[in-house]
């Protein structure tokens, strides 16, 4: 497959893996102009922090503080992504889906969406680390 197809169509569920972190973002902290800004610039954050997955995960100064500090907020960042995206997927898209069928969709979408990222990453940095 085409390299540059494949990272744009990561690129895309990046997009709505973003668009996720944003509502679950929102959920959270509640209604207001100032949590929906915070919101997104959030989701914005957290989003290009996961696209730079690799050099995070595969940073040589494993002894440095702040490698060490990266790959903690990392795994903090990795774990939020997956609870805004499955409260996004949730809501967003099985809101008319009912039971246990809801739930094992959510769970399916939540993994791929939140992979995303983390797939575009390795495109993008497989040949410099």
């Amino acid at each position: 497959m085409n390299k540059t197809l494949f990272q744009i169509g990561l690129g895309f569920v990046t997009v709505w893996d973003t668009v996720t972190t944003i509502y679950g973002t929102y959920s959270i902290l509640g209604d207001g102009q100032v949590q929906i800004v915070l919101s997104i610039l959030f989701g914005i954050l957290l989003s290009a922090f996961l696209i730079r997955t690799i050099p995070i995960i595969k940073n040589p100064d494993n002894e440095d503080i702040i490698a060490v500090g990266a790959k903690v907020l990392w795994f903090l960042a990795i774990l939020y992504d997956i609870y805004t995206s499955f409260t996004g997927n949730f809501d967003l898209i099985l809101g008319q889906v009912a039971g246990l069928q809801k739930i094992i969709i959510a769970i399916g979408l939540t993994i791929f969406v939140s992979s995303a990222p983390i797939g575009l990453s390795n495109t993008i940095y497989r040949d410099k680390y």
